[in-house]
């Protein structure tokens, strides 16, 4: 047997491979321990501890910076996004809510709409000096509240979670684009 065989019997199926049916059978009594609800709540219980961290800190309570707020700011310094329409997209947020907390981050002089020479009607976002000089404290707020959650957890248990998600990512990057409305999408902006 070739080592690329043995390799490849050592590693197991690939995911495609995977009956898919059988990793994720949710039990209808207990719907709140099942990976969806329990994804959410980790979630809720991230922003709900950096809020409360950022009041802990002078530096970043005096800014009035919300989670959600932060999480738009790391977007746009991250290139992740760099319009309200994009950030929308990217964070499930309606139109209305999004403008009003850029609005908000704009009075705190934390983030700056920007006229595009190429169109009028789309404006770009940056994130100002300030922001940039606020980013780093904000972060190691988050930075605490991610370790308190994982207290107990091992380094090797937080890699197989990452591992995990980054591949639960892909695959809903691969159903996104196989969707019509991704389609349409597609079309809508080209």
């Amino acid at each position: 047997m070739t080592t690329v065989a043995q390799a490849a019997i050592l590693a197991g199926p690939e995911p495609t491979d995977i009956d898919m049916g059988d990793i994720h059978e949710p039990k209808s009594s207990d719907l709140n321990n099942n990976l969806a609800p329990l994804l959410s709540q980790v979630r809720m219980a991230m922003l709900s501890g950096m809020d409360q961290e950022f009041l802990l800190h002078e530096d970043v309570a005096s800014l009035e910076v919300t989670a959600a707020q932060f999480v738009i700011i790391a977007n746009v310094l991250k290139g992740h996004a760099n319009s309200a329409c994009e950030l929308c997209k990217y964070m499930d947020y309606d139109r209305g809510a999004m403008s009003r907390m850029i609005d908000r981050l704009e009075t705190k002089g934390l983030i700056r709409r920007v006229a595009l020479a190429h169109t009028r009607r789309t404006m770009a976002l940056e994130v100002t000096e300030a922001g940039k000089a606020a980013f780093p404290k904000m972060q190691a707020c988050l930075t605490r509240v991610v370790n308190r959650l994982l207290k107990g957890v091992t380094k090797a248990q937080v890699r197989e979670v990452e591992k995990t998600l980054k591949r639960m990512l892909a695959n809903s990057c691969e159903s996104d684009a196989r969707s019509p409305t991704a389609e349409k999408r597609a079309l809508a902006d080209s």
